[in-house]
């Protein structure tokens, strides 16, 4: 303990209560310093006003809308299907299916 003590008396010697004192308001002067640099660094006004994901979000979905619908006008019209194509399908449905040619017998022989 008296080493202790030996020590303490030495720092104490060599400091006064005004050095100690100095010193804290220095290390004050510091942490306002700090402080203010960390308030100029997070201000987010000096980037504009603050933005809204959610907004943002749905600016542009509409700008895709958009652009889809432009590139669906630029497409034209629908292909045209040829006659030809329709009237060989129109000529099958035409055809006897053979459940009607039976049908039809069957008629033939009742009557």
């Amino acid at each position: 303990m008296s080493l202790a003590a030996k020590a303490l008396k030495t720092v104490h010697s060599s400091m006064d209560v005004d050095k100690v004192e100095d010193l804290m308001e220095d290390v004050r002067e510091q942490q306002q310093l700090s402080e203010e640099i960390l308030n100029v660094i997070t201000d987010r006004s000096m980037f504009g006003p603050a933005v809204d994901e959610d907004e943002l979000l749905k600016e542009l979905e509409t700008m895709e809308q958009e652009e889809l619908d432009k590139q669906l006008l630029d497409a034209g019209s629908l292909p045209e299907v040829p006659e030809a194509a329709l009237v060989a399908s129109g000529s099958k449905s035409k055809e006897k299916e053979p459940e009607e040619d039976e049908l039809e017998a069957l008629k033939q022989w009742a009557a």
